[in-house]
C-alpha cells in the first residue's frame, strides 16, 4: 500500500546510531579544538552557572610599619576591588545537509567534519584571547587599590618597517619584560606571542636562546622553543594584524569589546601572564547531530559560549609598529 513504512527521516540509510555519531564526530571536534587551541592550556576557564558574569575580587597592597613600645599600632585598611567578565553569546559551527548518507556511512566523513570545526572554533577562542590582551595592556592602573595592580606596557618601534628588524624588535619585547620585573612581577610564566613573520624577523637574532620544553612544563610544544629573556616566543597567525568590527562576541551590552581599532591591530608582539586575563564559559564546547522535521535537513552542531576580560593590565604588555 503506497505510503506505508516510509521512513520520517535518513537513519535508514545506516545502521549506526544517532548516538554513535555525535560521539564520533564530537570526540573529533574535542581533540582538534584541544590540539589546536593555545589558550586553552595557558589560562584557566571558570565554569559560570546560574548567572550569565563571573566576578573575582582584586585586592590592594597592605602596608607594613613598625612597632613602637607605648604606641598602639596604626589601624590600616586593605582595599579591594573587583572585575568580572559576562557571557552573553553562543557561538555555533554548523554544517546542514539535505541527506545525511555521507556523514552515516563514512567515518572519514564524520571525522574531518569535526576536525574542521574544531580548528574553526579553536582558532576564533584564541583570537579572542589575543585581542583582549592587546587591549588590556593599554589599560590604566585600576583605581583604589594602592597601586597592588599597575597600568598595562606599550612600546612603539620608531619608524616604519623596525617591526622587520630583529635587533629593535627584540629590544622592545625585552624593555616590556624589564619594566614588570622592575614592578617585582613574576616573569616566569608569561609568554610573548608573535606573528609568524616577527617570529622568523626575530630568528635572525642571535640573542635568542633555545630551550627545552615538554607536556610536563608549559604545554608550549615537544622540543626546542625560542626565548626572549627566559619566556617562549610563541608564533600564530591568530593573532589579528587589522581592525576588526562587529566581532561575533562584541555587542552593545558589552560596548563592542571585542572589536579592535585600527591603532590597536598595530600591535605585533603580545607578551602575556596567565593572570593577565579573567577567563569564564557558560557553554563548554559541546557537539549534537539531529534532524529537523520543520526544516527537512540534518544540522551538525558544535558550540560554546565563553567570555574574556582583562584581570591584570600590569602583566600585559604590546609592542606596536610605528
Amino acid at each position: 500500500m503506497s505510503g506505508v513504512n516510509i521512513p520520517t527521516d535518513s537513519g535508514h540509510l545506516s545502521d549506526l546510531a544517532r548516538s554513535e555519531m555525535i560521539e564520533q564526530y564530537g570526540g573529533a571536534v574535542d581533540s582538534s579544538f584541544v590540539k589546536a587551541s593555545i589558550m586553552r592550556k595557558m589560562y584557566n576557564v571558570m565554569p559560570i552557572r546560574g548567572t550569565d558574569t563571573k566576578i573575582v575580587r582584586r585586592i590592594g597592597t597592605s602596608e607594613l610599619q613598625r612597632v613602637v613600645p607605648g604606641v598602639r599600632p596604626a589601624a590600616n585598611k586593605t582595599n579591594f576591588g573587583r572585575v568580572g567578565v559576562t557571557v552573553d553569546t553562543v557561538i555555533l559551527a554548523r554544517d546542514n545537509r539535505s541527506q545525511l548518507n555521507e556523514f552515516q556511512t563514512d567515518f572519514n566523513a564524520r571525522s574531518e567534519i569535526g576536525k574542521e570545526h574544531g580548528k574553526k572554533l579553536a582558532k576564533f577562542f584564541d583570537e579572542a584571547f589575543l585581542i583582549q590582551s592587546i587591549k588590556g595592556a593599554r589599560q590604566t592602573a585600576p583605581a583604589g587599590l594602592n597601586g597592588a595592580i599597575g597600568a598595562g606596557k606599550v612600546e612603539t618601534l620608531a619608524l616604519a618597517n623596525d617591526e622587520l628588524d630583529p635587533d629593535l624588535l627584540y629590544a622592545k619585547i625585552s624593555r616590556i619584560i624589564v619594566r614588570m620585573q622592575e614592578e617585582d612581577i613574576p616573569v616566569e610564566e608569561s609568554v610573548i606571542f608573535v606573528r609568524p613573520t616577527q617570529y622568523e624577523v626575530l630568528l635572525n637574532n642571535d640573542k635568542l636562546v633555545n630551550a627545552d620544553f615538554s607536556a610536563e612544563n608549559g604545554n608550549y610544544a615537544l622540543g626546542k622553543v625560542k626565548t626572549i629573556m627566559g619566556l617562549p616566543l610563541i608564533s600564530t597567525a591568530r593573532m589579528p594584524n587589522a581592525a576588526i568590527s562587529n566581532h561575533l562576541l562584541s555587542n552593545d551590552e558589552n560596548g563592542q569589546a571585542y572589536d579592535l581599532s585600527a591603532a590597536e591591530a598595530k600591535a605585533v608582539a603580545i607578551v602575556a601572564h596567565p593572570n593577565s586575563l579573567l577567563v569564564g564559559e557558560t557553554i563548554p564546547l559541546e557537539s549534537d547531530v539531529f534532524y529537523d522535521k520543520v526544516e527537512r535537513q540534518w544540522f551538525i552542531d558544535s558550540a560554546m559560549a565563553f567570555g574574556v576580560n582583562t584581570r591584570r593590565p600590569d602583566v600585559l604588555g604590546v609592542v606596536d609598529k610605528a
